[in-house]
């Protein structure tokens, strides 16, 4: 009888590019932690910063971390007036999902702007492992099938399926989490009937519910679950910034540093080498 494979790990680290702050927590993560991917933003105001971090750390994944809202769009923004309020910058959150959820957005501009965000990352030089986005915004119907579309066009395979796959992942999580997380797993589950030959995902999605909550506790407790022969992402947001978030609560700086410091703590890695886990990113998808 084969033997069954053990289980791999994601570990992917959001907001690559927001600021130093955040890429340094994320490259620590990625130094003396179990961090083995990032999702770069190409709106960022560290971008730069972040890619030449990133040619330092071959064995770092990088993905695009798509944006639609609270920045500046990296297409002119009169090209994406259905995008952006009258400053040219992109809409705050609740605004931008009221728009994609009740039709108010230009589904051709919405591509256009994805497309934008990808190009200046290959320009770069980063040769992207997946897709993902700005809190899920593309788990939502009008959007999902754009992503899908653009992993084709430029040849990037993967792509994050944020869903809350069971009610475990529910377990020991704020209360404040479940009314976005259960929106997103809906959506996420629609968007996925609607695509046909979509791109490659990871078996399981992890940090949904628990993403601005997760400490050192709950990771041990996750990476001793995790399921043999299966692959799964865990997401997280190290930090190391306090201006950059002065005054935010979620995800704020007090929470960023909680998490980088449980993705590089001792006790964390020791579960990962107990329980025979392996840490890969989306590559390990395409073997």
């Amino acid at each position: 009888m084969a033997a069954v494979p053990p289980p791999r790990l994601i570990v992917n680290a959001d907001d690559l590019g927001f600021s130093e702050g955040v890429d340094r927590a994320i490259f620590a993560g990625h130094d003396r932690g179990i961090v083995t991917s990032a999702s770069l933003m190409a709106t960022g105001a560290s971008f730069e910063h972040a890619v030449r971090g990133a040619f330092e750390r071959p064995r770092l994944g990088v993905g695009v971390h798509l944006v639609l809202h609270d920045d500046l769009p990296v297409s002119e923004p009169r090209a994406v007036p259905s995008l952006v309020g009258p400053a040219g910058r992109f809409r705050p959150l609740r605004e931008a999902v009221r728009a994609l959820l009740f039709g108010r957005v230009d589904e051709r501009e919405v591509e256009l702007e994805y497309a934008a965000q990808i190009q200046r990352v290959l320009a770069a030089g980063v040769t992207p492992t997946h897709l993902d986005s700005h809190c899920h915004l593309h788990a939502l119907p009008s959007v999902g099938p754009i992503v899908h579309r653009l992993g084709e066009r430029f040849g990037i395979a993967c792509a994050r399926e944020p869903e809350a796959s069971s009610w475990s992942d529910f377990r020991a999580a704020p209360l404040g989490r479940y009314p976005l997380a259960l929106l997103i797993s809906a959506s996420q589950r629609f968007t996925r009937r609607r695509i046909v030959n979509g791109l490659r995902a990871p078996d399981r999605f992890l940090g949904l519910v628990k993403s601005g909550a997760l400490d050192e506790d709950w990771l041990v407790r996750a990476i001793e679950a995790l399921e043999p022969g299966r692959i799964t992402e865990l997401m997280v947001h190290p930090g190391d910034d306090e201006q950059a978030f002065a005054g935010v609560a979620d995800h704020g700086a007090a929470v960023r540093r909680r998490e980088l410091e449980a993705i590089t703590a001792p006790r964390v890695l020791e579960a990962v080498r107990r329980c025979g886990v392996e840490l890969v990113d989306y590559r390990a998808l395409l073997t």
